[in-house]
């Protein structure tokens, strides 16, 4: 079927190709589709309009994410529609085999090298998208040659001139290097390769170092290209050329940490692989220098995440003093951090007719009833948490897309969270460790009023607690000391001795699962009982618990994304302001929930 092209689009192309001006193809494609309007078009003006305006707007995918389609050409936009559908704009999968066929013509066709270029990448690349939804006998050839008149197209534009900007310079030199790579085309090979020495050479000779990075992105472990060792001292020439710009902080226009920390990254995997890895120290101690002397001259919050980064680089390194030296200024500045955030409060009122409803509910029929009814209503849900992340995201879409940092008490960064998108395990766990905050009052009042309604104690808790296999005899003093402290309300106490009675509870519910709470100790010789993570993270728990459960407790005890409070208290890291009301409380709530489930069936 015959593709038409409008002739305003086919004007406008045609004085490109003969003025040979450079191209920003999104841009084109815009100035094409204002020239189409609200014209009335038929299928083969629709079939042209496709060819040349979506044809322009498929973006080049980079890194390791090759986009939806495992392709070179990637969508500027994808989305979901409301029934669930993944939709992509432009979409290659939507491109009839006439389009593509038209792009083979055109790139044979056209004068304009950048238009060339993107006509022989497009029939290349999306003929092959084609080609693996099809069958044998509907597949389109696709010669080498498509390939390689895309290298020639790239280069040429390099050589005349004709590239939009710097950047896109780089981008055709990386792509032209690619696909001759992928075609095993060693001489196209080395005119990529020798025409990005050369962009870099006149962007050094020029001053312009804002792309010094782009060449050694190129080249470094490429498969199939091989470097004289001449190319290989002028890259590091170049890379040591921006860590001395960039790490002097005496340069106001130039200095910049982070981009000395990249050079000094790139110097010492080539010190490394070139056999000198006491050089490869040494640039890391002078980018590292830059961002301890930047760090000294900001505010706390800031310094303190990125002299945690350079911490690690430390380590890494084997600079083991630097390190030291490092985490020291982390934990003084955490302090300022500590000082410097202010307490807001949100005073919320519940008419008492509606709190004495929701106690009624409650706490009827029975104390144990009580108990068993605290533990279920007053737990996190999974659900409800997976829904409370997605509205938030929806109220906040931009919070939802950056990563989250939890802060310890010493000032480093507990864990990290990533986006909604990435990481919804981890929003869930962080959302829970808000709810459980958020909830402490009511769990306070609920369990204030069980023991007021049943007259619970220490013995009528522990004797319903001991109705449980799971809560041995052996360790009923240990339980009762801390049961007796938490209704003196001395809750340091309480925490700290009941926070161990729990986990021994769950090892003793896993072995009544069939599955042993012990490992080997190949350190000491012997045996060693498993920890409270290790216990919720085992396939008997996960096969055979309440998902509700072991959710709540990893939030709760051990997931460094929630409160994580079991390993905050047995490494002495919980501060004196969490061990409170409101954790004691939710202590004794997760013993209830463990009786309570223990006795569920799944």
């Amino acid at each position: 079927m015959p593709i038409a092209i409008l002739p305003a689009i086919a004007t406008r192309l045609a004085k490109i190709e003969t003025s040979l001006e450079s191209i920003d193809a999104y841009e084109l494609s815009i100035q094409l589709d204002q020239l189409v309007g609200s014209a009335e078009l038929s299928f083969n003006e629709r079939l042209g309009c496709q060819a040349e305006i979506l044809g322009l707007r498929f973006a080049p995918v980079r890194g390791d994410d090759r986009g939806p389609w495992d392709s070179y050409f990637g969508p500027v936009f994808s989305g979901q529609r409301e029934d669930g559908e993944i939709v992509h704009v432009p979409d290659a999968k939507a491109i009839g085999s006439e389009i593509i066929e038209y792009w083979k013509k055109r790139s044979e066709q056209t004068f304009h090298p950048v238009l060339r270029a993107r006509y022989a990448d497009l029939a290349w690349e999306i003929g092959q998208i084609w080609n693996r939804e099809h069958r044998a006998n509907d597949r389109i050839d696709l010669p080498r040659d498509l390939a390689q008149r895309s290298i020639d197209a790239h280069l040429e534009t390099i050589d005349n001139g004709l590239s939009h900007s710097e950047h896109q310079a780089w981008e055709f030199l990386e792509r032209a290097l690619e696909l001759a790579l992928h075609i095993h085309d060693s001489n196209r090979v080395e005119r990529a390769k020798c025409a990005a020495f050369e962009q870099g050479r006149r962007q050094r000779a020029a001053g312009e170092s804002g792309y010094w990075w782009r060449l050694d992105n190129m080249v470094w472990a490429r498969k199939g290209l091989d470097l004289t060792a001449a190319e290989r001292a002028e890259i590091i020439s170049w890379l040591d050329e921006a860590l001395e710009i960039h790490s002097d902080i005496y340069n106001e226009r130039h200095f910049d940490p982070h981009q000395a920390q990249m050079a000094a990254d790139r110097l010492r995997r080539w010190h490394d692989k070139l056999g000198h890895p006491e050089r490869g120290i040494s640039v890391i101690k002078k980018a590292g220098a830059a961002f301890e002397a930047i760090a000294a001259k900001t505010n706390a919050l800031t310094a303190t995440a990125w002299l945690q980064d350079l911490s690690a680089r430390y380590r890494h390194a084997g600079l083991m003093e630097d390190a030291a030296r490092v985490d020291a200024v982390i934990k003084a500045r955490s302090q300022e951090v500590e000082a410097s955030m202010t307490r807001h409060e949100v005073k919320v009122e519940v008419p008492q007719e509606k709190m004495d409803q929701w106690l009624d509910i409650l706490l009827k029929d029975s104390l144990e009833i009580s108990l068993g009814r605290i533990a279920v209503h007053m737990m996190t849900n999974e659900g409800r948490l997976r829904q409370m992340v997605e509205d938030s995201a929806a109220n906040a879409p931009l919070h939802a897309h950056i990563p989250m940092s939890i802060m310890g008490e010493s000032g480093f960064t507990r864990a990290t969270i990533g986006s909604v998108k990435d990481d919804m395990p981890g929003r869930m766990l962080n959302m829970a460790a808000t709810l459980i905050g958020h909830s402490a009052p009511w769990l306070h009042i609920a369990l204030d009023q069980t023991k007021t309604r049943w007259a619970m104690d220490t013995n009528r808790l522990l004797a319903w607690l001991s109705q449980s296999p799971l809560f041995s005899p052996s360790s009923n003093g240990l339980l009762r000391e801390g049961i007796d402290a938490w209704f003196a309300e001395d809750h340091v106490k309480s925490v700290h001795l009941l926070v161990p009675q729990a986990e021994a509870a769950l090892r003793e519910w896993l072995s009544t699962l069939g599955e042993s709470p012990m490992e080997e100790d190949r350190r000491a010789g012997g045996f060693k009982v498993i920890g409270m993570g290790d216990v919720l993270r085992t396939k008997s728990f996960k096969e055979q618990v309440h998902p509700t459960l072991t959710h709540h407790l990893r939030a709760f005890y051990v997931d460094p994304k929630g409160l994580n409070l079991r390993n905050r208290i047995a490494h002495g890291l919980a501060s004196p302001e969490i061990l409170n009301c409101g954790t004691a409380n939710w202590v004794i709530h997760s013993l209830i929930a463990i009786r309570t489930f223990a006795h569920l069936k799944m």
